[in-house]
């Protein structure tokens, strides 16, 4: 007879159906969730028709990027997901045994109920508010205070919390005075049913470099792009794909860049993917890196900087390179180093996709927290 499973349902703010980036980002990570347990629904926590509306009415900026920041990191949007994430599983009734949230841009326990409530998460509104010049953190002081007392609130009644990274594990510890046995770090999957095949450019020995950052600045494509001009200067063959959607700022250096349109479809980036034979990702706030994990992938070695999560997912000397963060010559001289040697570069690649085969898929990421949650769903 078969062993009856934990029946599970699913909580995001997002349309995990019908929204690509919702649906790149977690739509394999609750496939293996099913593969380990009962899925009976996904619910999608956000806003529709006119509380959409109203919501972005209410935070409207004319700088773009910082609406779509207000839009999600807002205290009265905060509220209204938490009630209808509330709603969606006092619906479920008894059909499920415990919950998985993501992330935390609402509470899905904002109506306690008597459902084991687990979370995913790879932020805290705290590592954001130490970088405020990264964009990430959208509050005035009084309304980051109240935002906090509602991350508070969430985790104190959550039964376990993982977090992608070590990283973000440290801040709900010493931000929040979580205890250690109530969060555990558990890593996260790249976005691949199977895992693509190597990446061309690693037959061609002209570097090819490939950059992704949807918020240009936060993410470092300055520093790249003033490193890329010393190091092409010793190597004027080399090429860098600059895959943003923001407008580059005026007077930064852009010989041998290719500017591209910024997309979340999977057969445009396999094709740049596949292009490349190096990813650089300099960015001044990373607290995860699934990008990092699609290029290791295709066996692209990467360049990122010594801080947040990346010296987590790349291992320095072994599958790429870790530099100082914001330094222009740091980078320049990393660049440099798997400019001029192939076979490093070869060497680097195979390594990243081996790392990426033994600890960055989604069902190893279940496995991890498969224990945690029989052992706390039975407790509860």
């Amino acid at each position: 007879m078969a062993e009856k499973k934990l029946r599970m349902a699913g909580v995001l703010a997002g349309d995990i159906g019908n929204h690509p980036a919702t649906r790149i980002k977690y739509g394999l990570f609750f496939k293996a969730l099913a593969r380990q347990f009962e899925l009976v629904d996904i619910c999608d926590a956000s806003l529709h028709g006119a509380a959409r509306l109203w919501n972005a009415i209410q935070v409207f900026h004319p700088n773009l990027g910082r609406w779509r920041k207000r839009y999600w990191q807002n205290n009265p949007a905060f509220r209204a997901r938490s009630r209808l994430a509330s709603a969606n599983i006092r619906s479920l009734g008894e059909e499920v045994d415990a919950l998985m949230q993501i992330n935390l841009l609402f509470d899905s326990n904002w109506e306690p109920s008597n459902v084991p409530k687990f979370i995913y998460t790879d932020y805290t509104a705290h590592l954001s508010a130490r970088r405020p010049d990264a964009g990430r953190s959208p509050f005035t002081p009084s309304q980051f205070d109240e935002w906090i007392r509602m991350e508070e609130r969430a985790y104190d009644r959550s039964t376990h919390i993982f977090t992608r990274g070590k990283f973000v594990r440290e801040s709900l510890l010493k931000d929040y005075g979580l205890s250690p046995d109530k969060v555990t770090a558990v890593g996260g999957g790249v976005s691949f049913s199977s895992l693509p095949e190597a990446s061309r450019g690693q037959e061609s020995e002209d570097p090819i470099v490939f950059f992704i950052g949807r918020d240009f600045y936060r993410k470092g494509g300055d520093i790249l792009l003033k490193a890329f001009a010393i190091a092409r200067d010793a190597y004027p063959r080399a090429k860098l794909l600059v895959m943003t959607r923001d407008t580059i700022p005026e007077g930064l250096p852009m010989k041998g860049v290719e500017l591209l349109s910024s997309a979340w479809d999977r057969e445009k980036l396999k094709t740049y993917f596949q292009k490349s034979n190096l990813f650089i990702l300099p960015s001044r706030l990373e607290t995860w890196g699934d990008v990092l994990l699609e290029a290791m992938a295709y066996s692209v070695p990467c360049i990122g900087v010594r801080e947040s999560a990346m010296p987590e997912i790349i291992e320095d000397g072994r599958t790429g390179l870790l530099v100082e963060p914001e330094s222009v010559d740091d980078l320049a001289l990393a660049m440099k180093k798997i400019f001029g040697n192939y076979a490093l570069r070869r060497k680097f690649g195979i390594a990243a996709r081996q790392r990426v085969e033994d600890f960055f898929t989604w069902d190893h990421v279940v496995s991890l927290m498969k224990p945690k949650i029989l052992e706390e769903a039975i407790l509860f």
